[in-house]
């Protein structure tokens, strides 16, 4: 068995098998999770509704928009950086369109804006 793969103990006291490989390396933030999310979404292939997409990246942020906020700003930042990457331009793409679709406005004090 590889050494990767979490055990789970049953009712029984006896191991079992999880059924994915245990993550490796430290949990992700609420934000890079979001992120990720994003970027699985931006296939340019796909057709996605908008509604949908924007509820599931709200829940995927545990409904709080300063997360959603955090996100787009990884996102930006991560295009700067790479201003080459087209998947991460569709994932601002789609997290900026489901902050606008959302009407999520800035807070007084915020430290994270998106920018218009």
């Amino acid at each position: 068995m590889p050494p990767d793969v979490a055990r789970t103990p049953t009712a029984a006291g006896r191991r079992r098998v999880a059924s994915r490989p245990a993550p490796v390396g430290p949990p992700q933030e609420g934000a890079q999770l979001v992120w990720r999310r994003a970027l699985d979404s931006a296939d340019p292939s796909a057709q996605h509704d908008q509604p949908a997409l924007a509820l599931e990246l709200l829940r995927a942020a545990h409904h709080d928009p300063a997360t959603m906020a955090h996100a787009l700003n990884l996102g930006r930042t991560h295009l700067h950086a790479h201003p080459e990457d087209a998947l991460a331009r569709g994932g601002v793409t789609i997290l900026d369109a489901a902050i606008a679709f959302l009407g999520i406005k800035p807070r007084a004090g915020d430290i994270a804006v998106a920018r218009r």
